[in-house]
């Protein structure tokens, strides 16, 4: 079974980064603005970044890889921002 192309067609891995990097700050900067703490944040910490990776890439290892790494930068912009900008720190 051959794979189609990424639905989301972001072939390059610094641009899903930096996708997952700002809508992730962004949304903990509007979590922290509404006093939102719960567990439900973790679902579009994870969400996110495994969308993108599944919808932007090509093939079943690359999907993968991607989704991990994203996972990754999702969760560490969460944090540096969380703990620098928001009233979390």
């Amino acid at each position: 079974m051959k794979d189609g192309p990424g639905i989301l067609r972001w072939k390059s891995a610094a641009i899903q980064c930096g996708v997952v990097a700002v809508v992730s700050a962004a949304l903990v900067m509007a979590t922290s603005a509404v006093n939102f703490r719960s567990p439900a944040n973790l679902i579009w910490m994870v969400a996110l970044p495994a969308l993108v990776g599944i919808l932007a890439n090509v093939g079943w290892i690359r999907r993968g890889l991607m989704t991990l790494a994203l996972m990754g930068v999702s969760l560490v912009s969460t944090v540096v921002i969380g703990v620098n900008f928001t009233n979390y720190g």
